[in-house]
């Protein structure tokens, strides 16, 4: 009775464990089978992108290690050697970096007198910059140093340090506009003020004066001081038209060489002061 009564208390021990065994093992296989189901969607959803991804970034290496070719066409007149140099140089590496073709505009007109900046890539291996020049009206003074304004009153670049900027050297000089961050003018009297000052110049060409300067004084308005005679004439503020009608009568009755002065900032009169023998 002993030795029945181990043995069959065994054998329910033995089974036990066997189907617990097996048990697991369905359960690994199982948790198996889901991960690799899990991770062939994870690979059929992903490596579309990853391929594209690559092929993108393999053919911007590509255009990249290549030497791009840029070609210049403009509006207004070519560019000036060092302006074209420089750009050369700065939007090949902009080209390198891979920059977009609007970043590259942008290095375009920020570098040169240039405005209306389109760049086209024609092909991997060239680039096509068109523009239209812009053409400067005057010089404008910024702190200690001397910039460039065209006739819609846009201030750009720097003038005039380099040899090629010798007709740029002689365009009229506009003062005394002190902007906002050197605790001058606000940037809409700023506007009002150019645009005046602009406007004069125009006026003044059209009546076939010259002028070497024009300075703008708090509280008085404009000062001119015409070229090559040296005669400053005070001319107020805008309206203007009155004041070269005025101006345009003295200098004809008058010897340049013995004024010095003309105010006509005092309404319907004129006032002339002779040089000091």
């Amino acid at each position: 009775m002993g030795r029945s009564a181990i043995i069959n208390g065994q054998r329910p021990v033995k089974r036990k464990r066997k189907h617990a065994t097996e048990n697991r093992r369905k359960v690994f296989v199982a948790a198996l089978r889901f991960g690799g189901v899990l991770a062939l969607v994870a690979l059929a959803v992903l490596l579309p992108g990853y391929i594209a991804t690559k092929i993108q970034t393999g053919f911007k290496s590509l255009v990249s290690s290549r030497s791009s070719q840029i070609e210049f066409l403009g509006k207004g007149g070519a560019l000036a050697e060092f302006d074209r140099e420089s750009l050369q140089s700065r939007i090949s590496d902009a080209v390198n970096a891979g920059k977009s073709l609007d970043e590259l505009a942008k290095i375009a007109g920020s570098l040169a007198p240039l405005s209306r900046v389109e760049v086209v890539r024609t092909s991997p291996e060239k680039i096509v910059i068109g523009f239209e020049r812009r053409a400067p009206s005057m010089r404008i003074e910024r702190g200690s140093t001397l910039r460039l304004m065209d006739s819609g009153g846009f201030i750009y670049g720097s003038c005039c340090q380099l040899p090629a900027q010798e007709a740029e050297s002689q365009l009229p000089l506009l003062t005394g506009l002190s902007a906002a961050e050197d605790g001058g003018l606000s940037p809409r009297e700023e506007r009002t003020l150019i645009g005046e000052a602009l406007g004069l110049n125009g006026g003044l060409i059209g009546k076939g004066i010259r002028v070497a300067s024009l300075r703008y004084q708090n509280h008085r308005g404009f000062f001119t001081v015409m070229d090559p005679e040296g005669i400053e004439v005070s001319m107020g503020r805008a309206p203007f038209e009155d004041k070269l009608n005025r101006l345009a009568e003295v200098l004809l009755r008058i010897d340049r060489q013995k004024v010095s002065r003309i105010e006509l900032d005092y309404h319907g009169k004129a006032f002339i002061k002779e040089r000091k023998l």
